[in-house]
C-alpha cells in the first residue's frame, strides 16, 4: 500500500500486456457465461490453444502463454473427444477427474494449488463454477470459491466458466460475480458480448461456427460477388 501524487502516478510506466490484443489483458479474472450447450467450453479451449501456440484468436494477436485448463464439467471420455475436435495438437495442460464441489475440501484445494505452482501456467481456466463450489451460488457466499481461485492463481490471470439459470440470460449470483471480476463476457449464438472490461474498446464481436462447431469471426457474405458470378454464368 502506498500514497502517491496523481501527477506522479500517471508518469509511472504501464506494465499491462495483452494476452489477446485489445480483448484479454494479463491481469485480473474473467467471468464467462452463456446458456448450457452453447459452446462456452469449445470457445475457452480454442482460446487456450491459441494462447499456448501464440497463434491469432478471432483475428487478434496473442501473447504466447502456457495454459492450465481445469475440467470439472465433463466426464473424462467426453473431454477427450472434445479435445480431439477442438485442439488435437495442444501441448497445454488439463486437470481431469476433479471431484464435484472440490472447493469445499481443503485437501482438494491444496492439490489444485499445487498443480498451478508446479506447472506455472500463464493462464488458467476453471470449468465450471457449479461443479467446483460447495456454497449457494445465489448469495454473496458465491465469493468464497472466487476467493479460493484468487488465492490459487495469485497474479496469474484466469477465466471462470459459469451458466445462467434456465430461461435467464444472466449468470446466477451475477451481481456479486459481476462486481468482483475484471472482465465479464457473455457468449450468445452469434456474438461475444463484453459486458465489463475497462481496458477493452470493443463491446461486441460477431461470431459464427464452422462445420466442426469451432468458433470463428463472422464474415458477411459478399452478395455483389455472388451476383456477378451468377450474371457471368448466364452470359456464357
Amino acid at each position: 500500500m502506498r500514497v502517491v501524487k496523481i501527477s506522479k502516478f500517471l508518469q509511472e510506466e504501464d506494465n499491462l500486456r495483452w494476452l489477446i490484443q485489445d480483448l484479454l489483458p494479463d491481469v485480473g479474472w474473467t467471468l464467462f457465461y452463456g446458456t448450457r450447450g452453447l459452446g462456452k467450453t469449445t470457445f475457452a479451449m480454442q482460446m487456450c490453444d491459441a494462447l499456448h501456440k501464440g497463434t491469432p484468436f478471432l483475428g487478434r494477436q496473442t501473447l504466447k502463454t502456457s495454459i492450465l485448463y481445469l475440467q470439472a464439467d465433463s466426464l473424462v471420455d467426453e473431454w477427450r473427444a472434445m479435445l480431439k475436435r477442438i485442439a488435437p495438437t495442444s501441448e497445454g495442460f488439463t486437470a481431469i477427474e476433479i471431484p464435484s464441489r472440490c472447493f469445499g475440501t481443503p485437501d482438494y484445494v491444496a492439490r489444485i494449488a499445487n498443480y498451478v505452482q508446479t506447472f506455472q501456467p500463464g493462464f488458467v481456466v476453471f470449468d465450471s463454477l457449479y461443479n467446483l463450489t460447495a456454497w449457494p451460488i445465489n448469495t454473496e457466499s458465491v465469493l468464497i470459491p472466487i476467493n479460493i481461485m484468487k488465492d490459487i492463481c495469485g497474479n496469474i490471470p484466469w477465466l471462470l466458466i459459469h451458466h445462467p439459470p434456465h430461461s435467464e440470460n444472466r449468470a446466477a449470483g451475477h451481481h456479486s460475480l459481476g462486481g468482483n471480476c475484471s472482465n465479464e463476457w457473455s457468449l450468445l449464438k452469434t456474438k461475444l458480448r463484453i459486458e465489463k472490461g475497462r481496458l477493452v474498446k470493443d463491446k461486441e464481436i460477431s461470431l459464427s461456427r464452422d462445420e466442426n462447431g469451432l468458433w470463428t469471426l463472422y464474415k458477411a457474405k459478399d452478395v455483389s460477388t455472388d451476383t456477378d458470378k451468377l450474371f457471368m454464368r448466364r452470359l456464357t
